[in-house]
């Protein structure tokens, strides 16, 4: 069991959670760290409103976007 079992959340914690998700840190390792369960990090995390890391795909926060590519127009290549 975790030693903030039961806990509120303080402003000090919550100042601190939103650090670590800004770190990107993982839910698992902010759990641990802080002291809490999973369920209540992400709990809290949606209570403020804040997004999580994705865990199914990290490497598409932060992609940059450019101009999505055009198709030819197949009238154009005298295709039918």
């Amino acid at each position: 069991m975790t030693h903030n079992y039961g806990q509120r959340w303080s402003d000090e914690t919550d100042v601190e959670l939103r650090k670590r998700i800004d770190a990107r840190q993982s839910v698992g390792q902010i759990a641990r760290d802080m002291g809490r369960t999973q369920d209540a990090i992400r709990g809290r995390a949606a209570t403020l409103r804040l997004s999580l890391p994705s865990t199914m795909r990290p490497w598409r926060e932060g992609v940059k976007r450019g101009p999505r590519m055009q198709r030819p127009d197949p009238s154009s290549t005298g295709e039918n």
